[in-house]
């Protein structure tokens, strides 16, 4: 059988490092993507200068200046960032039709199907990670191996800025001696079990037998049995349709006003029906998320019979579900999300609700007239009540988390 040839290619620190290359001040130091220092937001990048005082993803931005009080902390801009992403989709498409957009920073490339094309990958990979490099300016990270598990193992041996192959028949040298946490999906729990058992590192785990993983983790024990040897038969996955798009926001005071609450919701149900239009998806399941002061989390949601894309419909489904959690609770709220999911592309007809086109051609038009003059330039009435109130377009008062497609 003939062998693939994947490759993984992962930008360095992607939003810090698009963040130095528009402000050549901040090389060098430690920048901190996601919000300021006093918000109550996760950092979403940390550069590998901040990553040394422990700072990574996800860490609350309080703890990251706790540990990085020098640290240079930034909001960042979605949409520039989503720019220098098609701009990095659009170099690897020149390459091989068969590209998987994994995030916005990373993506898998089979070339086994351009190997005529080719005199030899290696040549190819390298000549790759040089175009990414001189078009965007930025570092990229890349990793080679014959599926998508070992090639992004490579990635990761080869980062910062470097490009490893696991080669044919180097596999079980390669893996041995990795550390169980690098193998996807075993989280902390999985880990403390193993650990019992005298099991560090991925050659440990070839002592046992596939059914002790299986009666110790279920169906995941054969995954990781699988995973442990080097067998990933994934195919790259081509289409961009995504699991669901979400929209949150973290408040930098715990807020008791509802009509404040609700005007930020139609704020959010506005932002998320943006990539709706744009990538023409309709949802089938509406959710609301709320935080409230004493940190509890609670979600409610709404499975629809026809899928939905307009913002007025979306936000007044978002709007019973939002007030179901509000009106039962006596708490402030820290954080409100909307998110939409179950996706699909074309809009099946019902018998019982017609549909017009208009909603979505002013939808469309809206977007442009958005795109053109900044999507302050055209809102709802309750997020004119909220601009009035805490002028959200410059930030003041709220920590916008960036987009969250996920696939």
């Amino acid at each position: 059988m003939r062998r693939r040839c994947i490759v993984h290619i992962d930008i360095d620190a992607f939003f810090a490092a698009v963040e130095e290359l528009l402000d050549p001040s901040l090389k060098g130091k430690p920048v901190i993507v996601g919000g300021l220092p006093h918000e109550r937001g996760v950092a979403s990048t940390a550069s590998y200068e901040a990553r040394k005082y422990g700072v990574h993803s996800g860490m609350p931005l309080r703890k990251a200046y706790q540990l990085c009080p020098n640290g240079v902390f930034v909001r960042g801009n979605y949409q520039i960032y989503s720019a220098f992403s098609k701009k990095l989709f659009r170099v690897l498409s020149r390459y091989t039709p068969d590209v998987e957009e994994a995030s916005l920073d990373e993506a898998y490339l089979d070339l086994t199907r351009c190997r005529p094309l080719y005199s030899s990958f290696f040549h190819t990979i390298r000549d790759i990670k040089h175009k990414v490099e001189k078009e965007l300016g930025l570092t990229v990270s890349v990793g080679v191996g014959p599926n998508k598990l070992l090639a992004k193992l490579a990635t990761s041996k080869a980062k910062p800025g470097g490009l490893f192959e696991v080669e044919a028949g180097g596999e079980e040298k390669f893996l041995k001696n990795l550390g169980i946490a690098s193998l996807p999906g075993i989280g902390p729990k999985t880990q403390v079990i193993l650990r019992m058992l005298n099991i560090h590192k991925i050659g440990d785990l070839w002592g046992l037998p596939r059914a002790t993983l299986r009666s110790l983790f279920g169906l995941n024990g054969d995954e990781l049995y699988l995973q442990s040897r080097g067998i990933d038969s994934r195919p790259l996955v081509m289409t961009s349709i995504p699991k669901s798009v979400s929209r949150e926001t973290t408040f930098l005071e715990d807020i008791w006003d509802r009509r404040l609450l609700l005007a930020h919701l139609a704020y959010l149900c506005d932002r998320l029906t943006l990539p709706l239009r744009k990538a023409h998806l309709f949802a089938h399941i509406i959710e609301v998320k709320v935080r409230y002061s004493d940190f509890k989390t609670e979600v409610r949601r709404r499975l629809l019979i026809s899928p939905l894309q307009e913002m007025g419909k979306i936000y007044r489904i978002a709007q019973d579900l939002f007030l179901q959690l509000f009106s039962s609770s006596r708490l402030s709220l820290r954080l409100v999300g909307v998110k939409a999911s179950d996706l699909v592309r074309a809009r099946p007809l019902s018998l019982f609700e017609p549909y017009s086109e208009r909603q979505e051609k002013l939808g469309f038009a809206v977007d442009q007239v958005r795109g053109k003059y900044g999507f302050g330039s055209l809102l709802t009435i309750r997020e004119r009540m909220l601009e009035g109130l805490y002028g959200f377009e410059k930030e003041r008062g709220f920590v916008l988390k960036t987009a969250s497609l996920t696939k």
